[in-house]
């Protein structure tokens, strides 16, 4: 009645160098695979001899792109007709015979469907060595075409988690999941980074490139394909083909399969990944995106697709309805590969780079509806940033070379550099990395002609004033300077050269004031001895004293008229001071009487009734006259 069973575990090869009479409970492990109709299962068993002697079989089974896992607990009894596996109501499941380590089954009452085949398995290590194994397949960081065949092999007849001993079944459930759904993403980057590097010159290349297309969209299909990875590779496919078509190449004559029985199991793989209508299978199955599609190949389709099982009728029919849309759609993507020609072929200049934007496409010419923000990045974004990357760097070129070659004399070109600059500033659609650059260089460009301006402006300037004569046509020249230099300049130079005009024309101001000081105080006859004699003036602290020649002059700068009554010596005891005001006509008279206060030679005194009501009109005591001609703060108070 064991006669499999026991036959299995007494073979001392199958369990290793386990002694016959360990009293130990011994497990062997079974895996395959069998189809009920056009459905596959993949099936470990797990058959134990118990410490009694005792052997129960358990029978894992699990349908390709499902869940769920059913298993059956079995015994082996001996039948007329060979071996049966028994469930415990002694119904018979399995109708069983020994082939070497081989076991060929075949089902019988409760069979999972209908119609399923004979199938054999195989001795196998246990299902958690077999997850072992796969997981060091699932971490390659840039997985190759064979190696995708062959995980996708490994998981067509994946371990069942189920098979596992409970404690590491939520574990290497999770661990699975996740390094399978990883390694698909990564082998789908690889492949479309691989993809995009190979050469398409020559006949040769692109007959290889068309190959790697082929193989990936059929060996490997139903497992990358699955959860975002049909919009992935669909999306690879488009790139592909637009990178044929940008080189003047047909996608079409270079990518379709006119084998109607690969597109079927391309369909097949596909319907496994994901089992819902989705027209674009179409153009996974013939590796060609709508876009590129010809008539013959539409009409190919349309003929071979009712003789594959897999291809709904509702996909034909679709393809009927959508026809119209897609010539269409071909006419419209004709225009934007037009425009985009068009851009790619402008010259690579600053103006290029400001007038369009940075390759964006005319809006009069290019006008894309909602929903369109696909075509936008795929005619005019990426496509072009070779091309934009090629015109940024000749516009900072220039800017870099403009400022290198910026001349005091040639103003314009700083404006130039400015205006460009500002324009660049206030682009859109450039890459962060790009701004960085254009902002980094046109503060450089300006940086480099702001520093020209400052040294030869500041040169420009100490010319103007070296050895300048109060009062000549140098002076007025060197003003003149001054007042037209600053406003050609940058704003951190003008500072620079405002400030030194500033400090040279007070310089020659002060020149200035000195030399008409020296003639105006001639003009008044007095002696130079009264001159220099000090007179006593308010200030914000108490009284001080100052040259009553500092009076003189700052009375006659200001254009007021100052004489005294007698030019006599300092032996007289007051002096008598005029003052006429031209534009008023006004008159004041005072007197010099001798300081008996602070030890100034002189004190201002009013002796003139006239002068006396001017100053009483006015509220000013003749303590703070004196302070209030020079021109000082406490007269203001």
């Amino acid at each position: 009645m064991r006669y499999l069973i026991t036959a299995a575990f007494t073979a001392g090869a199958l369990l290793g160098a386990i002694p016959a009479s360990a009293q130990q409970a011994q497990t062997l492990h079974y895996s395959g695979g069998f189809s009920c109709g056009k459905d596959d299962y993949a099936t470990d068993w797990n058959v134990r001899k118990h410490v009694s002697g005792e052997v129960t079989i358990k029978v894992y089974y699990q349908q390709h792109g499902q869940g769920r896992v059913n298993w059956l607990d079995l015994t082996e009894r001996k039948a007329s007709d060979g071996m049966h596996l028994e469930d415990a109501n002694g119904n018979p499941r399995l109708k069983v015979a020994p082939d070497g380590d081989m076991i060929r089954a075949t089902w019988m009452k409760g069979q999972p469907q209908s119609d399923c085949s004979i199938f054999s398995v195989s001795r196998s290590e246990s299902p958690r060595a077999r997850f072992d194994r796969l997981f060091t397949l699932l971490v390659a960081a840039e997985p190759t075409e064979e190696l995708a065949d062959s995980v996708e092999q490994a998981t067509r007849l994946a371990p069942i988690i189920y098979a596992l001993p409970e404690l590491d079944q939520d574990s290497y459930s999770q661990r699975y999941r996740q390094a399978s759904a990883d390694f698909w993403i990564r082998y789908r980057k690889t492949l479309a980074t691989q993809l995009v590097a190979l050469p398409i010159s020559t006949e040769a290349e692109r007959q290889a490139l068309a190959a790697r297309v082929n193989a990936a969209l059929s060996d490997t299909l139903h497992v990358s394909a699955s959860g975002d990875g049909f919009s992935e590779i669909l999306k690879t496919l488009q790139d592909t083909a637009d990178r044929l078509a940008d080189h003047g190449i047909d996608p079409a004559a270079t990518l379709a399969t006119g084998n109607a029985g690969l597109i079927c199991q391309r369909f097949a793989n596909l319907n496994v990944a994901s089992i819902s209508f989705e027209f674009d299978k179409l153009q996974l199955a013939v590796a060609v995106p709508f876009d590129y599609w010809t008539r013959d190949i539409a009409e190919k389709f349309l003929e071979d697709a009712p003789d594959c099982s897999a291809i709904a009728k509702d996909y034909t029919q679709r393809l009927v309805s959508q026809w119209g849309k897609i010539q269409n759609r071909q006419q419209f993507l004709e225009k934007l590969r037009t425009e985009q020609a068009r851009l790619r072929a402008l010259p690579a200049t600053i103006a290029t780079l400001v007038e369009t934007s940075n390759l964006q496409p005319d809006p009069e010419q290019v006008r894309l509806g909602y929903g369109q923000s696909d075509l936008a990045e795929r005619f005019f974004g990426k496509p072009l940033d070779a091309r934009r990357r090629e015109i940024l760097a000749v516009a900072m070129t220039d800017i870099t070379d403009g400022a290198a070659s910026y001349t005091l004399d040639k103003p314009d070109t700083a404006e130039q550099v400015s205006g460009i600059c500002d324009k660049l500033a206030y682009l859109n659609n450039i890459e962060q990395d790009s701004k960085t650059e254009m902002r980094e260089t046109c503060d450089a460009a300006q940086a480099t002609i702001a520093k020209k301006q400052t040294v030869a402006a500041m040169e420009k300037v100490t010319m103007a004033f070296a050895s300048v004569q109060p009062g000549s046509d140098q002076a007025t020249a060197a003003r003149a300077v001054c007042d037209t230099l600053p406003r050609t300049l940058y704003t951190s130079a003008m500072i620079v050269v405002s400030r030194a005009c500033e400090e040279e024309t007070q310089k020659l101001a002060k020149l200035e004031d000195d030399l008409r000081c020296s003639s105006a105080l001639s003009a008044t006859g007095a002696p130079a001895d009264l001159l220099e004699s000090s007179i006593a003036v308010a200030g914000e602290s108490g009284m001080s004293k100052a040259p009553l020649k500092d009076l003189v002059c700052g009375l006659l700068i200001r254009e007021i008229d100052i004489s005294f009554s007698s030019s006599g010596m300092l032996m007289w005891k007051s002096q008598a001071m005029t003052l006429r005001f031209p534009a008023s006509n006004e008159t004041l008279q005072f007197v010099l009487k001798e300081d008996d206060k602070i030890g100034a030679d002189w004190a201002l005194a009013v002796e003139d009734e006239d002068t006396i009501r001017q100053l009483e009109k006015d509220g000013m005591s003749i303590e703070i006259v004196s302070a209030c001609l020079m021109g000082r703060s406490v007269c203001r108070r």
